[in-house]
């Protein structure tokens, strides 16, 4: 088996088929993530089956999660998905405000699948947290398992979804081989270590690049020795339209901007079925050809109204008003122009604002359940593409998240003697201790 899993971490990305995994029993954490596709003790467990072991020191793994409720232990499919829909209507909410000019796209579900592979190595109320803001009012154990069904349900021939874990192959021996096992069973994701340096950025950067066919070919930056893992989710999206445009249905019109000014560009110009009216705006929906998904607008009836500052204050109650009001019983008569739009955020700040506070706090984070050092997410990074066009929608969008390893505590007989402020030198005799030179530095 060891000869095996050093075969297997030569790999540059390992993907996994499995559906599920146990755990083994024992307190110690094993030494070397195991790549669980070739592991005899993974099985095609459903979601519901999760391993209830504990650990020797008796806290039960994050695998079980059900031991920290943090809201009702059973909620509907539609409860839960209003529940969802307030973290995604937060996090617009807060990117929108902060946008100024510019252009806002986020996807909420590369946020969420990320930040749930943290989570299955978080505990108590960094896991309490963690789990609420995500999907307020329900317990960990059905939020956690929403995110998974969600993950599944999504995908399709239109919408691919990639995750994967890259562990800083100095500290590998940290991370808990069961979390590592929960992650690839749970999230079909990749396990490799790689040298946090700008190799394994360039690594992580190429991966990100080929799931989100090179819509985004740099997520990470930089990354620092202390840096214990990156956590990526990668999700891509290219649909066709169910109806086509053709030569006749697109012209040159003019789109003024949020400051005023005006440039003439192509739109695009048809009829659809589906009109939308909450009284506050107007829209539409255009199917794409898989019957799954379809490109929806929102133009809200004030012409004179900042946009950003719009979506930052729909509520989800304002958006489910939105989405309930389609009409298909006419038929409306749409523009719209032809676009592309870039963007990228850092998340922390937001995602304190909104309730995960622990998950950023060095002193405070339990991340018990992902390594056996101390541990907290020190970035979540956070890139979107859309490409809207006569052929379709081509869209891509890439969460990071950073765990770092807590900074060891310094041992009591330590000293330190920073020299940053002016200070005396002096080359003495050793046998007198007298200076042979001496003097003083005010600046250098």
């Amino acid at each position: 088996m060891k000869k095996l899993v050093a075969i297997l971490l030569t790999m540059t990305v390992i993907m996994s088929t499995a559906a599920g995994c146990t755990k083994k029993t024992g307190g110690k954490p094993s030494r070397k993530p195991t790549q669980a596709t070739d592991d005899p003790e993974v099985t095609q467990a459903g979601l519901g089956d999760v391993p209830t072991e504990k650990r020797d020191n008796g806290k039960d793994a994050v695998f079980q999660l059900a031991d920290t409720h943090s809201g009702k232990s059973t909620l509907s499919s539609e409860e839960l998905d209003k529940a969802y829909s307030e973290f995604i209507f937060a996090l617009l909410s807060r990117c929108a405000e902060n946008a100024g000019d510019g252009n806002v796209l986020i996807s909420a579900d590369s946020v969420l699948f990320a930040l749930n592979m943290a989570a299955a190595g978080a505990d108590g109320e960094t896991l309490n947290q963690m789990m609420n803001t995500m999907v307020p009012g329900a317990d960990n154990t059905t939020a956690f398992m929403y995110a998974v069904a969600r993950m599944n349900a999504l995908q399709n021939d239109s919408l691919k979804i990639a995750n994967s874990v890259w562990i800083n192959e100095k500290k590998a021996d940290n991370v808990y081989e069961d979390y590592l096992k929960y992650v690839v069973g749970h999230f079909d994701s990749g396990v490799s270590l790689v040298p946090f340096n700008d190799s394994g950025i360039s690594t992580i950067n190429e991966w990100v690049a080929e799931k989100t066919e090179d819509r985004i070919k740099e997520l990470i930056d930089k990354l620092s020795p202390n840096d214990l893992m990156v956590l990526v989710n990668a999700m891509a999206f290219d649909g066709k339209w169910e109806t086509e445009y053709g030569e006749n249905d697109i012209y040159d019109m003019q789109f003024t901007n949020g400051k005023g000014s005006k440039k003439e560009v192509p739109f695009l110009s048809g009829a659809e079925e589906i009109y939308l009216d909450n009284g506050e705006a107007i829209g539409f929906l255009k199917p794409y050809d898989d019957g799954k998904y379809a490109f929806m607008t929102i133009l809200p009836n004030d012409d004179s109204i900042d946009i950003n500052e719009f979506m930052a204050d729909m509520s989800p109650e304002e958006y489910w008003m939105f989405w309930e009001s389609a009409d298909s019983s006419v038929e409306v008569q749409i523009r719209m122009p032809e676009f592309k739009s870039e963007y990228e955020i850092r998340l922390p700040a937001i995602l304190k604002d909104m309730g995960m506070v622990d998950a950023f706090d060095e002193n405070n984070a339990d991340f018990s359940n992902l390594c056996s050092t101390g541990a907290y997410i020190s970035d979540v990074i956070h890139k979107t593409y859309i490409d809207v066009n006569r052929n379709g929608t081509q869209a891509a969008a890439a969460t990071a998240v950073i765990v770092t390893e807590k900074a060891a505590m310094p041992q009591e007989e330590t000293h330190f003697v920073i020299c940053n402020r002016p200070f005396a030198y002096a080359i003495v005799d050793l046998d007198t201790g007298l200076p042979v030179f001496i003097g003083t530095v005010q600046d250098v």
